[in-house]
This record gives C-alpha cells, sequence and structure tokens, in this order.
C-alpha cells in the first residue's frame, strides 16, 4: 500500500436495503388507476396504530453483490439482479428481469423515497415496487431465450451487457409488437416496501 493510498476514495455503495412489503394490488390499485387518498389514510392510520406491521404480506432482502450489482430476493419469485448505478440516480425506477419457465418478471423498484416521505409519516424510507408479469408466446421466448440463464448470475463477468442485451430487446422489439401493444403485460402485483432500519 502506498502512501497516497489512504486518500483513495471507496466507490460508493448504493442499496435499495431489505423492504417489508404491503400489496396494494386490487385494494387500491386497479392497473389503471390508484386510489392514492384511500391508500395514504390506510397506511397513516396502521402507522400511527402501530400496527403496519401486521400488513405486511411480502419481503425483499437484498445482498451487494459487487460495487456495480445488487441481488434482491424477492421470496415469492426468487432472485433478481439491478445493477446498483440505477438506484435513486434521478430516474423514475430501476428495473430487474426474471425468466422462469416462459414467463417473464419484471422487477420495478421505484425511487420515489421523498415522494413517499410527504405523503405517509413513516420513520424510514419508504417506496413503491411492482412486478409485471408476461406469460410469453413461442415467438416471445425464442426472442428472449438467450438471456434467461445470463441475467439469473449476477456475478457473471458480462452481466451488464447481457441485462442491456436484454433491455434493448424488451424495448424496441417485444414491446412493440401488435400483440405487447394491445396487452403489454398478462397480470402485475403493487406494492408499497418499507425499508428496514
Amino acid at each position: 500500500m502506498g502512501i497516497f493510498d489512504v486518500f483513495k476514495s471507496k466507490p460508493e455503495v448504493k442499496e435499495i436495503g431489505n423492504l417489508n412489503c404491503i400489496n396494494i394490488g386490487g385494494k387500491f390499485d386497479t392497473g389503471h388507476k390508484v386510489d392514492n387518498k384511500a391508500l395514504f389514510k390506510y397506511l397513516n392510520d396502521h402507522i400511527k396504530k402501530k400496527t403496519i406491521k401486521k400488513e405486511f404480506s411480502i419481503k425483499i432482502k437484498e445482498k451487494i453483490i459487487n460495487e456495480n450489482i445488487n441481488e434482491i430476493d424477492l421470496n415469492s419469485v426468487g432472485k433478481f439482479y439491478i445493477p446498483s448505478n440505477q438506484i435513486d440516480d434521478g430516474e423514475e425506477k430501476m428495473m430487474a428481469f426474471r425468466i422462469i419457465e416462459k414467463t417473464l418478471f419484471i422487477l420495478n423498484v421505484y425511487n420515489n423515497l421523498e415522494w413517499w416521505s410527504k405523503k405517509i409519516k413513516f420513520d424510514g424510507d419508504v417506496r413503491s415496487i411492482s412486478i409485471q408479469i408476461l406469460e410469453l408466446d413461442d415467438y416471445e421466448y425464442k426472442l428472449l431465450q438467450p438471456y434467461e440463464k445470463k441475467i439469473a448470475n449476477g456475478k457473471a463477468k458480462n452481466f451488464y451487457n447481457s441485462y442491456l442485451g436484454l433491455y434493448k430487446n424488451l424495448f424496441e422489439g417485444l414491446f412493440l409488437t401488435d400483440k405487447r401493444k394491445k396487452y403489454p403485460i398478462n397480470s402485475f402485483v403493487s406494492l408499497v416496501g418499507f425499508k428496514e432500519a
């Protein structure tokens, strides 16, 4: 170690944290509209009564793989990998993908901590999360199959290139087909995530 190495800064590790989530799909989020007024009242009432923990139904665990990749373990679906440069980068959301048995899961984690801080009185970070589910036909699966195993391993040397390739195939290919223009997804899960202290 050289004398000046002590002045080198380590790269900033960005994280989402472990999240306890409440499923708001159907009750407050129809897929077309969110009843925010009722949702905020519901959440604030449970926070005030200190019963919010009883409403948690899904747990998201995060693990830092390296300075570039974070692993997001969604207990009901499995592991997703997010490039850490997307976390709270000023964009609307960060995305991760998983393909299981001809079904594509798109995990959207929204960079909306500040928005939530103005809506509910919770002492900690809160963010929106959604999972879009696409049941792939043979053509769609063939288009995405080359990425199926590559995006399932965040430790892979070329993971980021595979991630970008899949992203491009989705948004410059699959979602431009007549079928997906008409019906972009088959189903969804809508969550509110509360970061563990």
